[in-house]
């Protein structure tokens, strides 16, 4: 995570943007030995089993990228201005949210998919926005977000966090 000192910027370290990436070439490297040559890992392999580790490697190489692609294009740099929250992922364009636009506000518990808990701010018009609680300088972003929210969703934030 980043932070500029002159400004209210935060973004994911470089580890969440590249988590899946050695996942996705290892399964690309293995798809790639089983169409070429599968006798470099095994000998004497049944058609048929080749045929099912060639799909099931294809299958895993796919969902993972898929997944960094997801990723890539969720919110990645937040930036708390005076009127809204900037928005920007990877991948895709920037996306401004005005404060006002804000009419939830959820946090999402830690489950076995989902590594920390979650601040889900649902907008009037749109996708809801996310942001991992893993962020580092996150207190100081929730601090900077939510003084800029509406009275009556401070206090939902508030409550929320605290239950």
């Amino acid at each position: 995570m980043t932070r500029s000192p002159a400004a209210s910027v935060f973004s994911y370290s470089a580890r969440h943007r590249w988590a899946y990436v050695p996942t996705v070439l290892f399964l690309l490297v293995i798809l790639a030995i089983l169409l070429i040559d599968p006798t470099i890992i095994w000998k004497d392999l049944d058609p048929a089993t080749r045929r099912n580790a060639t799909l099931l490697a294809a299958a895993l190489a796919v969902g993972f990228a898929a997944a960094l692609l997801a990723r890539w294009a969720s919110p990645f740099h937040f930036r708390v201005d005076a009127d809204a929250l900037e928005v920007a992922p990877l991948i895709g364009s920037t996306r401004r949210v005005a404060y006002g636009d804000v009419t939830d506000v959820a946090i999402l518990p830690k489950t076995f998919m989902r590594s920390v808990p979650e601040v889900m701010l649902r907008i009037n018009r749109g996708r809801p926005v996310v942001i991992r609680t893993d962020i580092t300088g996150y207190k100081q972003l929730e601090r900077n977000l939510r003084r800029r929210l509406a009275p009556d969703l401070q206090a939902r934030w508030k409550e929320v966090r605290d239950s």
